[in-house]
This record gives C-alpha cells, structure tokens and sequence, in this order.
C-alpha cells in the first residue's frame, strides 16, 4: 500500500502546458561533431530564430514548446535538456550580439 492510499490522498503532478513556450539548454553527447549537432537542431526547431545561440563547446540554447523540448532528450544524440531562464534582450544589451 502506497502512502497516498494509506492516508487517503490523491496526488497530482502538472507540469507547463505541452504548448507553452520556453527556453532550454540543450548539451550534446561526447562524440557527436557541434556541426552534426547543430544541423539537427535546426531541423527539428523548425527556423533558425528558434535556435537563439550554440557555442562549439556542445551546447545550444533553444525556444520551444515544453511538448517538443521534453521529446529532444529522447534523441540519442542529445546528452541533457533543461529549462532556463534566458532573457534575449538583456543577453544582447552584454554581448552586443544581436537576438533576433
């Protein structure tokens, strides 16, 4: 008998809406050419103003709907997803690299 059950309880996890959208780390696996992984990464976001930056170092950050961000961890080629939080317009205003 689970806890829940013992002491009568339901339990409800929610996440985000599948649709919502957000931005993400993405961290590809050792062994995987950035190039290899870049060029699938646009494939599957679907424009490039969706792949907001990469660095050769095997990372990008993405924006996409929670939905479509979980399903990239499942890839062989994808060592980590996660949510960030990531403000374009400040990143540009200390970088001086334009977002957009």
């Amino acid at each position: 008998m689970s806890v829940a059950e013992r002491f009568g309880a339901s339990i409800e996890v929610a996440g985000p809406d599948p649709e919502s959208e957000g931005f993400f780390f993405v961290k590809r696996r050792d062994g995987v050419a950035h190039e290899a992984f870049v060029t699938g990464l646009l494939g599957l976001v679907g424009t490039a103003g969706r792949l907001v930056l990469h660095h050769l170092s095997g990372f990008a950050i993405v924006r996409l709907p929670h939905g479509r961000a979980r399903r990239l961890g499942r890839l062989p080629w994808i060592d980590t997803v996660g949510g960030i939080r990531f403000d374009p317009e400040q990143f540009a205003a200390v970088t001086g690299a334009p977002m957009g």
